[in-house]
């Protein structure tokens, strides 16, 4: 053997060691990992009912806020019809009061004309006394 293939064997066989305390360092490495995985399975298994449960929980809230949105949406819906409603009412109160207050006024002043009448009748009368 000559120091050509002799320094062949070694390359081959510092590589073949190299290999050999990778494959144990990887080994080694996917044990931890494959205990740490088996830890976080048995966990995520444990709290699998837990979740669910939250999931179900959530779901039914969930349920509860469509069904409330839904009852304030018809609600708004019908917000404004009674809005319209509301101001045609209130249209016809202010109307009807105009009408009122054009009665009133017209009463106040038929009022007054009745006591100027009434004044001058009662001046007449005098006059007519004091005439006879």
């Amino acid at each position: 053997m000559n120091t050509e293939q002799a320094l062949i064997v070694a390359l081959v066989i510092a590589v073949a060691l190299i290999a050999l305390v990778g494959a144990v360092v990887a080994w080694r490495t996917l044990g931890r990992a494959g205990a740490v995985l088996t830890t976080t399975q048995t966990r995520l298994d444990a709290r699998g009912p837990l979740l669910s449960n939250r999931l179900v929980e959530a779901r039914s809230q969930l349920a509860a806020v469509d069904v409330q949105m839904e009852k304030v949406l018809w609600q708004l819906g019908t917000l404004d019809e009674r809005m319209d409603a509301a101001t045609a009412e209130l249209v016809a109160t202010r109307a009807a009061s105009g009408r009122l207050r054009v009665r009133l006024i017209e009463g106040r002043l038929t009022i007054a004309r009745v006591r100027q009448l009434v004044q001058l009748a009662m001046r007449l009368g005098e006059l007519r006394r004091a005439i006879l």
